[in-house]
């Protein structure tokens, strides 16, 4: 939870930022089964995710692209899926509101797409797409995790099984870049295209660059 967080919120640096992540992901040997840890960004006795970024949708995506792709079993606070926010003050239950719907004295139902607002809608969208992706994907339910090492923020790794590879790729620096291929060779050998797994779109590896805090998750294609 804190390397993701720090990873988020702190600038790229040589043990700091989405270094941190790494560094914390490269001692999985400790564990004698690392696929069986729990990740979360937060939970009912912490701030919302949302707030901790000082409410940055680019970050979060980010965030929730890392804990639906990596290795471990993710849990999901209720209402991230809307953007609830807060922190706790003055106390807990600041962080642990009731989710708007469900109830017949309820002005507001989030449980509906008519109930959301649009920037609600397009977190609900993405979240539900993911998760679905994920549920039904060998290389992040069964598959292994390898990760690089991050250079000028550009933090990219790998989930892989016998028939699919998924490769997450997120941009913590400064300037646009575009991957040096050849580094991920072990991985990225034989294939040429990318399908967002969010939108499917599809694109050639080697025209893509990414900006500054976006972060996709693709499905690699021959």
């Amino acid at each position: 939870t804190n390397a993701m967080i720090d990873a988020l919120k702190q600038p790229f640096g040589w043990s700091d930022g989405v270094n941190r992540l790494y560094a914390t992901l490269a001692m999985d040997i400790v564990y004698k089964d690392p696929t069986r840890n729990c990740i979360f960004l937060d939970n009912h006795d912490l701030d919302r995710i949302y707030s901790v970024i000082e409410e940055n949708f680019s970050k979060f995506k980010m965030g929730v692209n890392w804990l639906l792709t990596l290795r471990g079993i993710p849990q999901l606070y209720y209402g991230t899926e809307i953007l609830m926010k807060n922190f706790r003050s003055p106390s807990d239950a600041e962080v642990r509101k009731d989710f708007p719907g469900g109830w017949k004295e309820d002005q507001v139902n989030k449980f509906l797409k008519s109930g959301r607002t649009a920037g609600e809608e397009e977190t609900f969208t993405y979240i539900s797409a993911l998760a679905n992706f994920r549920k039904n994907s060998s290389a992040i339910g069964k598959g292994k995790l390898m990760q690089y090492v991050p250079r000028d923020g550009l933090y990219v790794y790998f989930r892989y099984h016998s028939n699919q590879t998924v490769m997450v790729v997120s941009h913590t620096g400064s300037k646009p870049l575009q991957p040096v291929w050849n580094i991920f060779t072990e991985r990225t050998a034989g294939f040429s295209k990318m399908k967002n797994v969010v939108t499917g779109d599809l694109t050639p590896m080697k025209d893509f660059e990414i900006k500054p805090a976006e972060s996709f998750v693709f499905e690699l294609i021959k």
